[in-house]
């Protein structure tokens, strides 16, 4: 259950002048008495019984591709060639196949020609520059690949993941190609190809990414990538955003669009499903959320958790600062004994910042560059470092002793 937004203009009423200890508790009561009459039921998708992505990730990647068919593949995705490159390309590639029937056959042509002609170093990866250089890393390998077969109505997708054998283990690109409907798993870097059927004769090949749009609805379009059914990119604009809990008889587990969110979308909404948002080096709500103000979770789910709209991990017990919206501008975080750096961190719109009871240190740059930060509110046996706000402007009021014993200080 969660409370309207009325519960953080109160609070943010009370916050911001120095009051006395009754005055605050007699606002804190008001601000608690009318949260009690906004309780109402969030809109969290339902559960419903479509498949969890719980295989290997070639057994998911097959899934996934066998419910789709390869007629969602309909164009290059991100792999980087002009047309009058593609004609020269297309050209070459039809002359080389030209006495073969088959998609099957055409392909074979191609595989061979590619691990062939084409030799493995460090090099320009765009598929023009691998087909004039023949010279390539896996991804190059990939890409050529993949223009090769698309000049020829062959279905085929760049598909980015992890190479693992007995001497190895590092990123790799490889490609997944259908050939008269039945899907191949194509990696020329290593001269392999597998029917995508047998998933146990190329486990050394761990997709974690697909360059295609797998699934489409009326709330966003969906991928594969980082090992999970990913939200790609929200299509809808309303606001507040119900993340469907699943597309194609699917469960989404993953909230990590690579496209800007639209600016109307201001809250979100996360059912039991979605459990991660990404990791915090590739969490593209830090860029693409900017407007969001709160993302509220499902109780019911088993990995994520909101408090005040911000998002936390579960870890046991424990819980985990995960991600604040970027358009928020009160900040209320749960009590952590220490407040380290970076906690807060770029944040372009925050205006207030409420540790409450619990908060036992603020540690040096626990809050940086917020170029709008007005204030912040400390429990009154909390240390704060000299140096706790960084790059913040100077005239921010650090106010101790919330809700009750209010006294402004400076550092």
């Amino acid at each position: 259950m969660k409370v309207l937004k009325t519960h953080y203009l109160l609070l943010a009423m009370a916050a911001s002048t120095a009051l006395t200890a009754c005055e605050a508790e007699n606002i804190v009561e008001q601000t608690s008495a009318i949260a009690a009459e906004t309780y109402f039921a969030p809109p969290f998708a339902e559960p419903d019984k479509s498949k969890q992505l719980n295989g290997s990730p070639a057994e998911n990647m097959k899934a996934l591709f066998e419910a789709t068919g390869p007629e969602v593949i309909t164009s290059l995705g991100r792999i980087n060639i002009t047309e009058e490159q593609y004609e020269e390309i297309a050209a070459f590639t039809t002359n080389l196949v030209m006495s073969k029937s088959s998609q099957t056959e055409k392909y074979r042509d191609i595989f061979r020609w590619i691990v062939s002609n084409v030799k493995y170093e460090l090099s320009d990866n765009d598929p023009y520059a691998v087909f004039t250089n023949k010279k390539a890393v896996c991804e190059g390998y990939a890409n050529l690949l993949t223009v090769m077969c698309h000049t020829q109505g062959i279905p085929a997708v760049l598909i980015n993941g992890y190479l693992s054998t007995p001497n190895m283990w590092g990123g790799h690109a490889w490609a997944y190609v259908c050939t008269d409907g039945v899907w191949e798993v194509s990696d020329p870097t290593n001269s392999g190809s597998f029917p995508m059927k047998n998933t146990g004769n190329y486990t050394h090949l761990i997709p974690s990414e697909a360059d295609v749009d797998l699934f489409a609805d009326d709330c966003a379009t969906y991928r594969y990538s980082n090992y999970t059914l990913n939200v790609y990119k929200v299509t809808t604009n309303s606001n507040p955003l119900i993340v469907p809990y699943s597309v194609g008889g699917f469960v989404i587990s993953s909230f990590n669009p690579a496209v800007d969110l639209p600016k109307e979308i201001t809250e979100i909404y996360i059912g039991e499903n979605i459990t991660t948002f990404g990791e915090t080096y590739n969490m593209s709500l830090v860029t693409r959320g900017t407007n969001l103000q709160a993302i509220y979770v499902d109780e019911a789910n088993p990995s994520l958790m909101d408090n005040k709209g911000v998002v936390y991990r579960k870890n046991g017990d424990e819980t985990q600062l995960y991600y604040i919206p970027g358009g928020m501008k009160l900040i209320e975080l749960l009590p952590m004994e220490k407040v380290e750096k970076n906690t807060i961190y770029n944040h372009m719109a925050v205006e207030e910042i409420y540790f409450p009871e619990g908060t036992k240190h603020i540690e040096s740059y626990a809050i940086e560059n917020c170029p709008k930060l007005k204030r912040i509110y400390i429990p009154a046996e909390a240390q704060i470092a000299s140096n706790a706000l960084y790059n913040c402007p100077e005239a921010v009021e650090i106010i101790c002793g919330v809700p009750s014993g209010i006294k402004n200080i400076t550092l």
